[in-house]
């Protein structure tokens, strides 16, 4: 062992006045345990990452004109990627013959959307696995639209592991897909976003787009208003400033070799394999989908997280720290609608962390002002 780190230990030992040095080894949710600090000792594989992040700006493709309106008006801000969803009236191949150019363009269709596991509440290990185990099932279509294969991702406020998540993603992903050139688009996660008046949700934002920078997304959505009726415009051209500002001083190659992103990537990258092993032994993504089994799985990883944030809310609450949005102020239905199980797959359902908190304490009428959260 290196002098310096016994020395650290020795210091944290001391400090921790008879203590045990493993009580300062946080383990997370996901079943990854993160150090007090890290060293060279903690790497056993390094995985560099050079992806320089850009802005991607989504389009509802309704009206040809306002359609190009919208592209010319970003194009002054210096923004020329852009993801397309187009209505059923409308072609792709109809699209295309009026698209200026210049400009890069991602049609929704012909993209990979795995946003729906986290959102519903899986782990960083279940969702990298899952998502890798559905495109593996459809590669044959994939393939038929070129080597190139985007992936629509959702990142959470978790600094720290979502870099770790989305470099063990990619590092996944180049393996089991050597071929194709991978496109990862970031989107920010509704699992963490609150009805909680002040700042919360804005510095939960932030801490997705820096985690998405740091972690090599190549394109990065920016975030609009869940709860309340604003200019999404107005709303855009704000965070697309925050995103270009953190731009101008972060990318991922920074990190490349920073003991503590080397030493968690490579953990999820590990755990994420073995889970993939796994799902691919018992028949495969679709044998898990249609048995249910993947969502129960998901269910009981999302009810576990649940305990363990409803717990620390209610120690926050006992204070009276926090205030919420009553029902006069929002706009928008804030919380998750049970769907029936008609059928006899069960739909992965979307829910926020905060809903059962909200309901609980957020339901008075405020007649407060509203602030800028989302």
């Amino acid at each position: 062992m290196d002098i310096a780190v016994k020395q650290w230990k020795q210091a944290l030992q001391y400090e921790l006045q008879g203590e045990d040095y493993q009580s300062l080894v946080y383990t997370s949710h996901e079943g990854i345990p993160i150090l007090p600090f890290y060293t060279a000792e903690n790497v056993k594989e390094s995985f560099g990452v050079g992806v320089k992040t850009q802005v991607m700006i989504p389009l509802f493709v309704r009206d040809k004109e306002l359609t190009l309106a919208r592209i010319s008006l970003w194009k002054g801000f210096s923004v020329g990627n852009f993801l397309l969803v187009i209505q059923q009236d409308t072609t792709q191949a109809e699209v295309l013959q009026w698209l200026p150019k210049e400009a890069n363009y991602i049609f929704a269709t012909s993209l990979v959307d795995v946003t729906a596991y986290q959102n519903a509440g899986a782990t960083i290990v279940q969702q990298i696995a899952f998502a890798i185990a559905q495109i593996t099932e459809n590669i044959s279509a994939l393939q038929g639209r070129g080597r190139d294969i985007a992936i629509k991702v959702a990142v959470g406020g978790s600094l720290l592991l979502e870099i770790a998540k989305l470099r063990a993603f990619r590092r996944l992903l180049s393996e089991c897909f050597p071929q194709h050139n991978i496109q990862l688009i970031a989107e920010v996660s509704n699992r963490g976003l609150s009805l909680q008046k002040g700042d919360y949700n804005r510095n939960y934002v932030h801490l997705a787009y820096e985690g998405a920078v740091l972690g090599g997304v190549d394109y990065l959505l920016p975030k609009n208003p869940l709860f309340f009726k604003k200019s999404h415009l107005n709303i855009e051209k704000e965070n697309v400033g925050v995103i270009n500002k953190l731009l101008n001083n972060r990318q991922a190659a920074l990190l490349n070799g920073a003991c503590a992103i080397e030493a968690l990537s490579y953990e999820i990258y590990k755990k994420s394999s073995e889970l993939l092993e796994q799902v691919m032994k018992a028949g495969g993504f679709t044998m898990l989908l249609n048995s249910n089994k993947l969502q129960r799985q998901i269910k009981q990883k999302a009810d576990e997280e649940q305990a363990i944030f409803d717990k620390q809310c209610n120690a926050l609450l006992a204070g009276g720290t926090l205030t919420f949005y009553g029902r006069k102020e929002w706009d928008f239905y804030p919380f998750s609608k049970r769907q029936a199980e008609k059928g006899v797959i069960i739909p992965l359902v979307a829910k926020r962390l905060w809903e059962k908190i909200e309901k609980q304490y957020g339901q008075k009428d405020d007649t407060n002002s509203r602030t800028s959260a989302l």
